[in-house]
C-alpha cells in the first residue's frame, strides 16, 4: 500500500510510517515542523525512518493548498493517515489564528485532495485537535454570557 502520513515527524505519526513501513508499506511522510515542540525531536524521529527503503519525506504544511494539490498530482496514494495538527489547546486560546490556519483549513486541504483523487482517510485525530479551541471558548463563553438561554423568561410583549 502507498500511504501519505500527515504529522510523520510527530510523536504517533513517526510510530504509524513506521509500523506501515514495518509491514512493507511505501510512506511519504509530511509534517511542517514547527517550533511548538523541539524541531531537533522531530528531527530524530524522522531520521529513525529514513533507513527504510520506503520512506520519502517532504516539509509540506497541510494549510498550504497548492502545495497539498501538487504532491497528491505527483503521488498516487492508496490510502492517507491524517494526524496532522497544531497541539496545546492553551495555546489556541492566546493564538487561535496558528489553529485555524493548520487544523481546519489543512483538515479542508486534506479532504480536498483525498475527494479529487478518490483516496480514503484511515485515522483524523486532527479532527479532535481541532475541536478543542471551539470547545473551550463554548464552555469559556456560555459562562460570561449575556444572551438569554431558551431557560431565561423572557419579557412579555405589550398586546395592545
Amino acid at each position: 500500500m502507498k500511504a501519505l502520513v500527515t504529522g510523520a515527524a510527530g510523536f504517533i505519526g513517526m510510530h504509524v510510517a513506521r509500523r506501515l513501513l514495518e509491514r512493507g508499506d511505501e510512506v511519504t511522510g509530511i509534517d511542517n515542523l514547527n517550533d511548538y515542540y523541539d524541531p531537533r525531536l522531530k528531527e530524530a524521529r524522522l531520521e529513525t525512518l529514513a533507513p527504510h527503503p520506503g520512506f520519502g519525506f517532504r516539509r509540506v504544511d497541510v494549510a498550504d493548498a497548492p502545495v497539498i494539490a501538487r504532491l497528491f498530482a505527483e503521488r498516487w496514494f492508496e490510502r492517507v493517515v491524517h494526524l496532522a495538527a497544531q497541539a496545546g489547546v492553551r495555546y489556541s486560546l492566546t493564538r487561535p489564528d496558528v489553529y485555524v490556519e493548520s487544523n481546519l483549513v489543512g483538515f479542508a486541504n486534506i479532504l480536498e485532495a483525498c475527494r479529487r483523487h478518490a483516496v480514503g482517510i484511515s485515522s483524523m485525530p486532527a479532527v479532535r485537535a481541532s475541536m478543542a479551541p471551539i470547545r473551550a471558548c463554548r464552555s469559556r463563553c456560555a459562562t460570561k454570557s449575556t444572551t438569554p438561554s431558551a431557560s431565561t423568561p423572557r419579557p412579555r410583549r405589550r398586546t395592545s
